[in-house]
């Protein structure tokens, strides 16, 4: 059984440099746009590169884990940090009930203070540009009511005067929204300062107006409420207060103006229900332009999350291969990884031959004393204190840590860079690790703890052997010598060969070492040896002054305070501010904004007037977005139509067609909508629900259903016209007292006995009626083409188009067909007021609504379809960004798996943000270890062909063999552990799911065993040589963890691991040698063994093994 304990592992912090400026983004991204990376190449055989077939079921099995693996890491709580948003709802609006009602006036602003002023930051520029837009259509607006005062003839000089000190503050905002120094408080100033304006504008448009009447300044006041919507940046509660306040001051100064006409409750009325329609309009405007933004700033935001998480994975990546490869090996096997598999019949060998190095081994002495006097888990965690001091110190003295073996240290120094001081760099790695012990021995009280430090000078061959589990090692016949220089020490004392004294020179004091008499290797090759003397003068100028020059001897035992203790006085702890992942997203974000040029985005993506991608390709994929947001769009004209019904029924004379001609349309888009809430509607049947969400998701479908609704509401509020008499009033009060048109003045109407308001007279006749208010259908056509900025994600050709069509038509009706309606109301009203003539014609000032109404719309459907199209792009870059991202972490994962264990990766690549020093460690029952070593390898191996390159390329051939047995589906539970020299070791059930309860996993191990020699005995039948195996396999306990905080190395540690290792070491060649225990589980599954008998163990005494000479055919396994 295992223990689920699993303990935290040492972090990988990569924080994202803050020095990344705009600059350096404009050099990445082309000019100041925010553009991606190209994805990563992988291949699918990433892990073992060029090396090897990778073996499909295997494949299969390991990219299960890795997408597991990879998922973990991507709901881990550093992950959901970097990409946490406060809660958005963007729920379409087409159920309308009162919760989504509510839901339009709730705020969208973001709970996070510094997101919400981002989001301000981010479409700051836009925003800007709408305002700009927007007062440049008030100063339109101004510069019309000037000159329609001046033409009208009137004497009053208090509305020119107050007009030009409108058109002066525009004229003022305008310069202000295009300076330089332009700043989102001013633009909070300026929203407020317009709104006031607006409604200044309203007043002196309703108050001081010749002629008088109650629909006076309607269309102006719509305009405006309208441009308010959509082009001041301001919140929906904001832009709804605005547009009631702007109504109601129309409303208030109509009553005080208009409240002695006899009619004015009529016209009254119909304002108050075009109001109602233009400020609905508005909001359903308002509400999906807002969300589009916030979802775009959203979708920004990931693709900046996105991009951190890629690089942070990038960095982890580097310093995990970092950690066990040096750089120049790192590189080169990531190159050769990352680009196509190459035919060879041989595997690739990545062994590198450097000169004048110096190698130290260095061993701690009385670690089986420590030992007793701690846990398991508190040794893995002194070791991992211990040689994360080393590798500083390492570090600090130029050396290069190679490997780390139970409780030995080896490095090197002299590469992969030579130096001259090579020599020099060891002694002082010696010494200061000697110093680093003391300061341990001083804290545990354990007296015999110390270190043996050899040293030797020569040549090495450095590099990586095999396809899985890469560890850099070095070989050579100096490498084994300074083995035995670390054996044939003393304690605390640095021991080198005459070799290192020549390179030394006079720098150090040096006595005789007599390691002969202490090592047999030694004595057989007569080597001379020396101990640095102790109690000298450090010749080397140190950067790092160790705290540990005066060991304190508190007698503080391990298990009182495992780690602090050591991890103060060896200087180990991070001190390092760790940057919170949401302020590193938003502050690159920040750097993204102010580096970001909307219009150069625009002009390389979208042509200009037409709006449309230049890249084809995207077009296409722009032209299948679904709209959300389409419901709603539905659900404001069937609020619309019942408005615009409701004006005419009340200001225009009813009739009977346009009583049939609203329900049915108004039903029409009722079913629309009812149709596209299909799929969302679990009552109904599934294939009605598909032919719903086909259609809803079909973008041609959607914009004819889009323009359909448009043309019915505006033949809805246009139709009434049809059933109206046109007669000429002028051409029947001639006729009636035989005069001509011209000679038809104020008077004869007057005496006629018609009346404004009066719409059944002489000359329309009893059964049919005129309008003497025909300018409310004006205003029912403006809020049908206002229809048309409700619908966002039309397309704006097709807009253009029905604004186009729609303003000939009513142009044609108003100018030509109908205009008699106009003249009518003009001679009525002027006559009604006592003017002897008309100034200025209706029909001219609807024809110049309408075109400043069709320019406006224009205008926001350009800047709606250049934002969505910018917003698309943006999305299309977060989804590239998201699979580059999928598709690193898969080739990172695929690299992790090739330096530790996948569920040790997992825990690994989690635990972000952690101090370095924190530890994975796992306590595992019933697992099987294996030892396997050829034997006899050393006696092949020469260094004087290829200098022994030719003989390491055999031994990566022969590994590689193993690593690629290792990858059949039955030999999934074992973990390759590490290889060291010519051993290959291996264990099985190091987790909960490859341990299993009827020891499968300890078959698996054996049947491996077995594999590989007869692999080996292939070998030896095809290059002619005699290689011998011996092969130890032992189960039980054993601790699993991470040594080396900052350059981890997964390993396994206790008695197991030990008696494994005997086994191995005492075996005989060529047979496999097991314990009692393992001979228990497998001679109950068909297994041969014979009894070897007793024999002595280090550090055991006698133990009985057993030799496996194979298993019985009858056996499943056989």
């Amino acid at each position: 059984m295992l223990d689920n304990s699993v303990h935290p592992a040492p972090s990988i912090t990569a924080s994202i440099q803050k020095t990344e400026k705009a600059a350096e983004l404009n050099r990445e991204n082309g000019n100041s746009s925010v553009e991606l990376t190209k994805p990563v190449q992988s291949s699918s055989s990433v892990i073992n590169g060029s090396q090897s077939k990778v073996n499909p079921t295997e494949t299969n099995s390991r990219l299960k884990i890795l997408n597991r693996t990879a998922e973990a890491i991507n709901d881990s709580p550093d992950c959901s940090c970097l990409r946490q948003e406060d809660d958005l709802d963007l729920q379409d609006l087409g159920c309308m009930n009162i919760k989504s009602l509510l839901k339009l006036f709730r705020s969208k602003k973001f709970k996070n203070w510094k997101l919400e002023r981002l989001f301000q930051l981010y479409f700051f520029k836009l925003n800007q540009n709408n305002l700009s837009i927007m007062m440049a259509l008030m100063l339109v607006i101004c510069t019309i009511q000037l000159i329609y005062h001046f033409v009208c003839g009137s004497s009053g000089a208090a509305k020119a005067v107050f007009i030009s000190v409108f058109i002066v503050i525009l004229i003022v905002h305008q310069i202000l929204c295009n300076h330089s120094a332009f700043s989102q408080r001013l633009m909070t100033i300026v929203c407020w300062s317009t709104c006031i304006v607006a409604c200044a504008m309203v007043l002196t448009m309703t108050l001081d107006v010749v002629p008088r009447s109650a629909s006076t300044g309607v269309s102006d006041t719509v305009f405006l409420i309208f441009i308010l919507y959509v082009l001041l940046p301001v919140r929906m509660r904001q832009a709804v207060l605005f547009g009631i306040i702007l109504a109601s001051t129309h409303m208030i100064s109509s009553v005080a103006v208009n409240y002695i006409d006899e009619f004015s409750w009529k016209q009254l009325l119909s304002n108050f229900f075009i109001f109602i329609c233009v400020n609905v309009i508005g909001i359903f405007t308002h509400y999906p332009t807002e969300m589009g933004e916030r979802r775009a700033f959203l979708e920004t935001r990931r693709y900046i999350v996105a991009r951190l998480i890629t690089q942070r994975e990038n960095q982890q990546q580097e310093r995990l291969l970092l950690s066990v490869l040096p750089r120049h090996v790192a590189m080169e096997m990531k190159a050769d990884i990352a680009g196509l598999p190459k035919d060879s019949m041989f595997h690739k060998i990545y062994i590198q031959r450097h000169e004048n190095v110096s190698i130290l081994f260095a061993d701690i002495c009385g670690f089986t004393a420590l030992s007793s006097q701690c846990t398991a888990q508190e040794l893995v965690r002194m070791l991992n204190e211990l040689f994360a001091r080393f590798d500083k110190l390492a570090a600090e003295n130029n050396c290069l840590r190679i490997k780390i073996l139970g409780d030995c240290y080896y490095c090197v120094c002299g590469l992969p860079e030579p130096r001259a001081d090579h020599a020099h760099c060891c002694v002082e790695m010696g010494l200061d690790m000697i110093e680093a012990i003391a300061l341990v021995r001083s804290v545990t009280g354990v007296d015999v703890l110390n270190m043996r430090v050899g040293i030797h000078s020569g040549r090495v061959h450095c590099g990586v052997l095999g396809l899985r589990k890469w560890r850099f090692d070095v070989w050579s016949d100096d490498v084994t010598l300074a083995n035995s220089m670390e054996a044939g020490g003393i304690p605390g004392r640095v021991h080198v060969t005459e070799e290192v004294v020549r390179w030394l020179g006079n720098d150090y004091q040096v006595e005789p070492g007599n390691g002969e008499e202490r090592n047999h290797y030694l004595r057989l090759r007569c080597i001379k040896t020396y101990l640095i003397k102790e109690d000298q003068t450090r010749v080397k100028e140190r950067k790092y002054t160790s705290p540990i020059r005066t060991p304190r001897r508190d007698g503080k035992k391990i298990g009182e305070d495992p780690t602090q203790a050591i991890r103060e006085k060896l200087g180990i702890g991070d001190k390092q501010e760790i940057k919170e992942p949401d302020d590193e997203v938003n502050e690159y974000l920040g750097q993204a904004i102010n580096g970001r040029s909307i219009e150069y985005l625009r002009s390389q993506h979208v042509r200009p007037i037409l709006l449309t991608f230049r890249n084809p390709e995207m077009e296409a994929k722009y032209a299948v977005v679904r709209d959300d947001m389409f419901k709603s769009h539905l659900v404001c004209a069937i609020i619309m139509l019942p408005l615009i019904c409701a004006v005419q029924l009340v200001i225009i004379p009813s009739s009977n067609v346009v009583l049939v001609v609203f329900p049915v349309f108004w039903l029409t888009i009722i079913i629309f909508c009812v149709f596209c809430s299909f799929e969302s509607n679990l009552c109904l049947p599934e294939n009605m629900k598909l032919l719903s969400y086909r259609m809803m998701s079909n973008r041609i479908f959607t914009q004819a259903i889009s323009m359909t609704t448009i043309v019915m509401v505006f033949v809805a509020s246009l139709f009434c016209m049809f059933a109206l008499n046109t007669t000429d009033l002028k051409n029947c009060l001639a006729r009636i007292y035989n005069i001509s048109e011209s000679e038809v003045t104020n008077a004869v109407l007057s005496n006629s006995g018609i009346k404004y308001g009066d719409e059944t007279n002489n000359c329309t006749g009893s059964t049919s009626a005129t309008s003497h208010f025909p300018e409310y259908v004006l205003f029912s056509v403006v809020s049908a083409m206002l229809s048309n900025a409700v619908f966002i994600k039309a397309s704006n050709l097709l807009k253009l188009t029905i604004l186009i069509a729609m303003s000939i038509v009513f142009l044609v009706l108003s100018m030509v067909t109908h205009v008699s309606l106009y003249d009518n109301r003009d001679f009525l009203l002027y006559t009604y007021l006592g003017y002897s003539e008309t100034t200025f014609s209706l029909k001219w000032i609807s024809m110049a609504t309408i075109l400043l109404f069709s320019a406006t719309l224009f205008i926001h459907a350009q800047q709606v379809e250049s934002t969505s199209r910018l917003d698309f792009i943006w999305k299309q870059q977060a989804h590239e960004e998201k699979e580059e991202m999928a598709s690193l972490r898969t080739y990172n994962m695929k690299l992790v798996a090739n330096i530790l264990p996948l569920h040790v990766a997992e825990h690994f690549l989690k635990s972000q943000n952690k101090k370095d020093e924190d530890l994975y460690y796992q306590d595992c029952d019933n697992v099987c270890v294996m030892f396997a070593t050829i034997a006899n390898f050393f006696e092949f191996y020469m260094e004087y062909y290829n200098e022994g390159v030719e003989c390491l390329r055999l031994l990566n051939e022969i590994i590689a063999d193993f690593d690629e047995i290792l990858g059949q589906e039955r030999f999934l539970c074992i973990e390759k552990i590490k290889t060291t020299g010519a051993t290959y070791m291996a264990a099985s059930g190091l987790t909960e799911k490859t341990n299993f309860a009827d020891n499968r996993h300890v078959i698996a191990a054996t049947e491996y065993a077995l594999a590989i020699r007869e692999q080996l005995q292939y070998v030896n039948s095809h290059c002619f040589n005699n290689f011998q195996m011996r092969i130890g396999i032992s189960v039980g306990p054993v601790v699993a963890g991470v040594i080396g905080a900052r350059k981890p190395q997964y390993d396994i540690w206790g008695n197991t691991v030990n008696v494994a290792s005997r086994m191995d070491s005492t075996g005989e060649l060529g047979a496999i040698q097991v314990t009692q225990e393992v001979h228990n589980v497998l001679s109950k599954n068909g297994y041969i063994f014979e009894c070897r008998g007793n024999i002595k163990v280090k550090g055991k005494g006698d133990m009985l093994t057993y030799l496996l000479k194979g298993r019985n055919v009858e056996s499943p396994e056989a």
